[in-house]
């Protein structure tokens, strides 16, 4: 079982960000492994087409590239 986080995010938080359209505690969980907020919100975007199989190419390189810290310094 996973270990259990807290991000200090209240309820309230949580479900403004559903609202618009951000998982707020996945975006917490995102920039808690490093990965700035703006890289995070858009590999936020391109998860869900990999999962659905949607992606392009370039989008499953961005992804990676954005997960990989030695990678990630290429983006900015």
């Amino acid at each position: 079982m996973p270990e259990i986080q807290d991000f200090g995010v209240t309820v309230e938080e949580y479900l403004e960000g559903l609202e618009a359209g951000i998982d707020i505690l996945e975006l917490k969980r995102l920039e808690a492994s490093g990965i700035p907020t703006d890289l995070a919100l858009e590999l936020m975007n391109i998860m869900p087409k990999v999962a659905n199989g949607t992606a392009t190419h370039e989008e499953i390189i961005r992804g990676l590239k954005i997960m990989s810290p030695s990678r990630r310094e290429t983006l900015k």
